[in-house]
């Protein structure tokens, strides 16, 4: 996953520009991490507001579900009743599970925001992982211009994978 930023350029003096290409660096596979869940939320929408995945890690039996009902909102637990049993999603499930940022797994909080997720109707993304029955959710900024380092990365790595299921999901 790349993302780009445009500056200008220092070889003339001109108004071009070059990108800047930064890499998503895989990380080691924490395995100790049961599930995952992410998504996007908007919270000002007319439809399909909230669509969440689960991607459970258990042993040999993962398992990759979604909720495409807007619970998120519900302030409850979210409903995942649309199960996956495909390749395709298992790979995207373990792929987003070995870039988690080391900054989120070693913190100690039981949920963070970084940014301002779902201001000015901009949307949130939401990530949660749950470790020994403990977890801890995260409350990403959508707009991602005001994010840095890790973080910043992750988003944008995480927008694309989202957007890669929805496509694949439509229904």
């Amino acid at each position: 996953m790349t993302s780009c930023n445009r500056q200008p350029s220092p070889l003339s003096g001109k108004s071009e520009t070059i990108e800047v290409v930064q890499k998503v660096t895989p990380s080691k596979l924490d395995n100790t991490i049961d599930q995952i869940i992410f998504g996007v939320y908007c919270g000002e929408c007319g439809n399909h507001c909230a669509t969440m995945y689960r991607y459970s890690m258990g042993g040999n039996q993962n398992s990759f579900s979604a909720d495409f009902t807007d619970s998120y909102f519900n302030k409850s637990e979210i409903i995942f009743n649309t199960y996956f049993n495909d390749k395709y999603h298992f790979d995207i499930g373990h792929d987003i599970a070995s870039h988690i940022p080391v900054e989120l797994l070693t913190l100690s909080k039981s949920s963070e925001r970084f940014g301002c997720p779902d201001c000015t109707d901009g949307c949130g993304i939401y990530f949660e992982i749950t470790k020994a029955n403990t977890k801890q959710k995260f409350y990403i900024d959508f707009q991602t211009s005001q994010l840095t380092g890790e973080i910043k990365n992750f988003a944008d790595y995480l927008k694309t994978k989202i957007a890669q299921l929805g496509k694949k999901n439509s229904f």
